[in-house]
């Protein structure tokens, strides 16, 4: 998985480092303290120890209250406003400035004493990567920006530090008392009488005028007021009409108008706090400066004066902007040894943090910085060496968790060089001379774990993963396969198989190794032999051809076109995955002969020669029609924290008991505990699909066949499926049913209708027999026959339909009655009311029933494809729906909103809610609904996604109790990663069929979600209402437009057009009078008809260019009225993507890698990268071109860790008892497929270890918690994978 590889720190110790940090007077290391600390020294520096400048200003930084906000912290989560600190130091005058932006809605602090661990991300300083801001006024302006590495947290940090306003010379001609003298003496000489018997100004009395020039321009009643240039005050404090001192005036913003006058600056007199307007901040950090100037003048000279300078310190604020007012402090601070080094900035925390949260912040330093890892172990290992008591043993208790997680410290490496007989930091040492000191210490020792243990050490210090495949005895690419086998690149292939043979005749155990290095090599080489030779065990390959490749594809007429060629390969692959590869030579062949690019795209390698497989997304198999369960797949793959929270699904599992199941409500329905038991079935199922999807050194693997049922059947259909599937499965071959008792091989007519009283009896029996089912056993009857109709299936569930693959709009939701109702999700997936008790049940007046007759066995095998066959003709957003309803059924909650719903990851991650208003004459009321997309319509014709996604929440109108009323909507929680369906499909009345639109969506790549909050800001929702009405005008000048181009008319002339025409008939029969041949028939016209018709076609004409440009504008006021909201910005992430009609088609799947800034198609197999983006963002023209129909979007600020399309660590998988006796001939084909069929469970994956059921729940209650990613430490670690150093098991 991808790391940012950079450390971070806490909250508390950003706000010491803001307080410690002077640019003026830069370290003796060089280091910058708020982007490059920690670590406070870089690997191998040599210079002097400091990392704060002695000269260094120890700030006192006070609040500057007009520039900040500070909500209450309940109010931060809903407030949709950053909270910012605005402060100046009382002794240097530097400016700071803290914003703390969290996304309304999105993630929660939902772990106990979580403390923001920020990570620098950006920014702009002296001797940065990006040189540091000069503002307007000549200030030098430092910026840095930060991250919190939680995965769901959502908040960002900025912090802002900026030099005084008033540099130098502007304090020096202020407070110089000689410049103040000559400055008073040549004012009395120039007007004696007028300033007779004046005082020379002290500097006190300068700043004192000044700063009350310029409190008066914030006063409305003094703004209006000039200053004369000869006041005595002020010209005994700035000269002669302040000439003096003209240059500073003006830059402070005073000026000259009128002759004889000062006019002070005059801001804006808006009210508003915290300030927004430059001017009034300008002014306001003078302010905060001149007092500052003041209250530092000498106290003889303050004698006698009132300095009001009252000031807050900043430091309280800071952290309780950053969420740590209250971080839990130690007890016994006071008795801790002072650190001899800076352990406590290399980790982020300070001195008097507790044991825990030290502990957590070492967590969080070796998840986002792993190849620090020895250094923060050695700061933890310090730290509890200089504390005690308690402090001391819950930190010894971590280290000791550390080393029994693979981790070491820097002498820990030194020592493991020792134990070899090597040194550390000899520069001859390379790895082969390490990796053969190690053999032949290992051919001489008995410690083979231990020695193992400090090779890998060495190799995982020095970043080598040779060294790490030696100790771990693994190969996991091509380059570990070719020094396991002892071979090169130039190494022919019969030299590998020859290698590949003496490695298993000496050391029969080592045959998987070996035949895994063979594959590796085979891959890279895109080698037939090799593969033949993995395959049969055969040292020579016959070959195939043309004639061969068409008779396996099934292909008689070899002048078909490409396009037959195509749906016969697809039929081959679907009905045998295993035998692809064999079909894909015989295309491959066949391509060459017909010299097809299209055939050869085909089967072209998906992986460029030079790619690295590692850093590359694998491809899903089509297993039969299931090309939209691979987009599927490959989207929840791609986004981390689903991705890691299914691999370690075992730490967030729901627990089975009564009491926990009582509480459990998951789409506003209770679950039963069959659903949670098939649920989690399916999240163990995706588990074993993304482990492989993760460390397969193929470029695509194959879904099971379990997982695509379990993922395409939702619960609640499963039971009639299953029927379906069974009633199919009893059929003799080639047989479609039977009448009375006799197969039928015809084809069927229509099915019977089934009286209404028949359908309530049987479901009754079905009832019945479930209940039956569940009093007889105590244990798991998901899969027993009796209890096929799951709880909360609906008695009148229909077959799904067979011809529809697009999405079908869901019906309209009813909001006329303001009343709490089920969501969507629940009304889809059923009630739990559906059924009714049968405590009761009477006796019955039927016959006894017909004993049973023997019926087939039906084949498990054969039934469950069956059902994937018709699971896969669901709706596609039921799918979608129906994984995010068996995720959240799978695990336990984290809490439980007032209505009871479970929230937990899921919810947190796909979920969000919204606010439905509704104005009438009663008032106006709400509504609050969750929802896991938002629902967006282009059938009706062509938008842009803003226009799409207006027609959610705009303004409708509505009928409640019999009056007219308003309806709309607002966004009060976005979830991190917001999902969109897209809505196509539209009824035609006339042929009573279903037809797919295919007008085009204008997709971009950021859109700004300010506009749909929930704001409670009254100029928010006056902007939306100003909107609306642009709309409403919008629609009429479009219907009156329609109207002039007559676009309901067939003929292709607009009204202008129409009437031009009728002018030149009329003139045409005008002129017949005057020709010999017509006269006698001519018709007598009125030249003034024709001058009014040209009159009416020139008005048309003028009215459409006027209707045109009010459009264009009207459009434009739309399109600009939120142009200056930009702070909710989401990110266009995948485009699900469907290329054909209602009742067939292909989808794939576009993904965008923001890290490596490219978009990648997934099409089943193939993962390509997307070279012409207008292949996904721009209306080609085409008749029936592919079609977005489900859109993702992720938070901007949140996207790093929300999106992780490439998640590749090709690892071998457990082999089996060494010690068993193993053939050493060449494995053959069909033991290399049953070699590679897994379990499926967990501990057998190299993905994953083993947890105790006990412990598999502490402290997992939100993504970012205690959520570590499951490969990197415990499954590299060698002795952890082969259970070395554990303690008995």
């Amino acid at each position: 998985m991808s790391s940012p590889q950079k450390p971070g720190k806490t909250a508390p110790r950003l706000v010491q480092d803001i307080h410690d940090y002077d640019p003026v007077h830069p370290p003796g290391s060089g280091r910058n303290l708020l982007s490059e600390v920690p670590p406070v020294f870089p690997d191998h520096y040599i210079g002097p120890l400091e990392f704060i400048s002695p000269s260094a200003c120890r700030h006192t930084y006070v609040i500057k209250s007009k520039q900040s906000f500070l909500p209450k912290p309940e109010q931060r989560s809903s407030s949709g406003n950053p909270t910012k600190v605005s402060a100046i130091c009382s002794k240097c005058r530097y400016h700071l400035q803290l914003v703390v932006t969290s996304t309304p809605g999105i993630g929660s602090q939902s772990v106990p004493g979580h403390i923001h661990h920020l990570v620098y991300k950006s920014g702009r300083q002296r001797g940065g990567a990006t040189a540091e801001e000069i503002t307007p006024k000549g200030q030098v302006a430092e910026t840095f920006h930060y991250d919190c590495s939680y995965l769901t947290c959502p908040t960002t940090v900025s912090v802002r530090i900026v030099s005084p306003v008033l540099h130098p010379e502007w304090v020096q001609l202020l407070t110089d008392p000689e410049l103040l003298l000559q400055r008073a003496d040549e004012a009395i000489a120039t007007h004696p009488e007028r300033l007779e018997g004046i005082a020379r100004p002290q500097p006190i009395n300068v700043l004192e005028n000044l700063r009350t020039y310029i409190i008066n321009a914030f006063n409305p009643s003094q703004q209006g007021k000039s200053i004369s240039a000869i006041n005595k005050r002020f010209m005994a404090c700035f000269g002669v009409e302040g000439k003096p001192c003209k240059d500073l005036l003006e830059f402070l913003g005073f000026s000259v108008k009128n002759e004889g006058f000062w006019e002070p600056p005059r801001p804006n007199a808006w009210a508003e706090v915290p300030y927004q307007d430059q001017l009034k901040i300008f002014l306001d950090d003078v302010l905060h400066e001149l007092a500052v100037l003041i209250e530092q003048r000498p106290v003889l000279e303050k004698k006698g004066h009132q300095v009001d300078f009252s000031y807050q310190i900043a430091k309280i604020d800071l952290l309780s902007a950053l969420e740590a007012l209250d971080y839990q402090k130690a007890l016994n601070v006071d008795s801790f040894e002072m650190p001899p080094a800076p352990y406590y900035e290399d980790l982020g925390v300070v001195e008097d943090m507790s044991a825990q949260l030290i502990i957590e912040a070492f967590n969080r330093q070796v998840a986002v910085d792993p190849g620090r890892m020895p250094t923060y172990l050695k700061c933890l290992k310090a730290i509890g060496n200089l504390r005690g008591g308690y402090e001391a043993e819950a930190i010894d208790q971590a280290v000791q968790v550390a080393y029994a997680d693979g981790k070491y410290t820097d002498d820990d490496v030194i020592n493991a060089y020792k134990y070899f007989g090597l040194t550390h930091d000899d520069p001859r040492l390379t790895e082969d001379s390490i990796i053969g000191t190690f053999h032949a210490y290992l051919s001489s020792t008995t410690q083979e774990t231990e020695s193992r243990r400090e090779l890998w050490k060495i190799g995982d210090s020095r970043r080598s993963e040779r060294i790490k495949s030696a100790a771990e005895d693994r190969v996991a690419t091509v380059e570990q396969a070719q020094v396991y086998l002892g071979v090169s690149e130039e190494t022919s292939d019969d030299f590998i198989m020859a290698m590949y043979t003496a490695k298993v005749n000496d050391t029969p155990s080592s045959r998987d190794l070996a035949r895994r290095a063979v594959e590796f090599i085979a891959e890279a080489r895109k080698s037939d032999a090799l593969r033949h030779f993995v395959r049969t065990g055969e040292m020579t390959a016959g070959e195939m051809d043309i004639g061969d490749a068409y008779r396996l594809l099934q292909i008689p007429d070899r002048t078909v076109d490409d396009g037959a060629i195509m749906a016969a390969y697809t039929i081959c692959v679907d009905e045998a995955p295993g035998q692809a590869e064999t079909y894909n030579q015989a295309l491959r062949i066949i391509a060459k002969d017909k010299n097809s690019t299209l055939l050869g795209s085909m089967v072209s390698d998906d992986t460029k020669p030079d790619r690295n497989m590692s850093e590359w997304p694998v491809g899903l198999q089509n297993i039969g029609n299931t090309c939209y369960l691979n987009s599927l797949l490959q989207f929840y793959f791609s986004v981390r924290p689903y991705r890691e929270m299914v691999l370690d699904f075992e730490s967030f599992k729901m627990d089975l008991t009564d009491e926990s199941l009582s509480k459990k409500q998951v789409g506003s329905r209770k679950v039963s505990k069959k659903e949670v038991e098939r649920s989690q079935r399916f999240l163990r199922e995706l588990r074993t699909l993304f482990s492989d999807m993760i460390t397969s050194p193929s470029s695509h693997v194959t879904p099971g066949q379990e997982l695509a049922r379990l993922t395409l059947i939702s619960p609640s259909n499963e039971a009639a499926i299953r029927r379906r599937s069974t009633i199919s499965a009893y059929r003799p071959a080639g047989a479609l049913g039977e009448i009375n008792g006799m197969p039928v091989l015809g084809p069927l007519g229509p099915p019977q209708p089934i009286p209404e009283k028949e359908v309530v009896k049987e479901a009754e029996d079905q009832t019945a027999t479930e209940s039956e089912g569940v009093k007889r056993s105590t244990v798991s009857d998901v899969d027993s026959e009796a209890t096929l109709v799951s709880d909360g299936v609906k008695n009148d569930i229909k077959s799904p339909p067979i011809d529809d693959k697009e999405n079908e709009p869901p019906a309209d939701l009813d909001l006329k009655d303001v009343q709490d109702e089920p969501s969507s999700d629940s009304a889809e997936l059923g009630s739990p009311g559906d059924t009714t008790p049968i405590d009761n049940v009477e006796p019955s007046n039927r016959p006894p029933p017909v004993p049973p007759r023997p019926t087939p066995q039906v084949d498990p095998q054969k039934q469950l494809i069956e059902e994937v066959e018709i699971g896969a003709q669901q709706d596609v957003t039921e799918v979608i729906n129906n994984v995010l309803f068996q995720s959240q059924c799978a695990i336990r909650p984290i809490a439980h909103s007032p209505e009871g719903e479970q929230i937990d990851q899921v919810k947190d991650l796909f979920y969000g809610r919204t606010r439905s208003y509704i104005a009438s004459e009663k008032g106006v009321r709400s509504k609050e609904e969750w929802w896991c997309d938002i629902k967006i319509d282009v059938a009706t014709g062509p938008r842009d996604i803003y226009a799409a996604i207006d027609g959610a929440f705009d303004v409708q109108k509505v009928n409640v109790e019999n009056s007219v009323a308003e309806q709309y909507g607002a966004i009060s929680k976005l979830p991190p990663v917001l999902q969109i369906q897209v809505q196509r499909v539209q009824f035609d009345p006339t042929t009573k069929r279903s037809f797919k639109s295919t007008h085009h969506l204008g997709l971009k790549e950021t859109i700004y979600l300010d506009r749909y909050m929930d704001s409670q800001q009254p100029q928010f929702l006056e902007r939306r209402q100003q909107c609306w009405q642009w709309k409403n005008s919008l629609r009429e000048l479009e219907a009156r437009r329609a109207e002039l181009l007559r676009q309901v008319d067939s003929d292709g002339m607009d009204t202008a057009g129409l009437l031009n025409s009728a002018k030149e008939v009329l003139e045409d029969l005008a002129a017949m009078r005057e020709e010999p041949d017509y006269a006698e028939d001519a018709i007598n016209l009125d030249t003034q008809i024709i001058t009014e018709v040209d009159q009416l076609s020139q008005i048309a004409k003028a009215d459409l260019n006027y209707i045109e440009n009010q459009i264009q504008e009207t459009q434009n006021k739309i399109t600009a009225q939120f142009a200056d909201y930009k702070y909710l910005a989401y990110r266009l992430y995948a485009v699900f993507v469907h290329h054909g009609s209602v009742s067939f088609g292909h989808y794939y799947i576009y993904i965008f890698d923001f890290e490596r800034n490219v978009w990648r198609k997934y099409n089943d197999n193939y993962v390509t990268e997307v070279n012409d983006l207008d292949e996904i963002f721009k209306d080609e023209g085409q008749s029936n071109p592919p079609t977005p129909y489900f859109l993702v979007y992720v938070n901007d600020t949140m996207k790093d860790r929300l999106a992780d399309p490439v998640c590749r660590e090709i690892l071998e998988e457990s082999t089996a008892n060494a010690n068993e006796d193993v053939d050493m001939n060449p494995p053959a084909y069909d033991e290399i497929w049953t070699d590679q069929g897994g379990s499926g469970t967990v501990v057998d994956h190299p993905m994953t270890e083993a947890k105790d059921d006990a412990n598999a729940g502490s402290g997992k209650t939100a993504w970012g918690s205690e959520v570590k990613p499951p490969v990197r430490d415990s499954t590299l670690n060698p002795l952890k994978r082969k259970g070395l150093g554990d303690d008995g098991g």
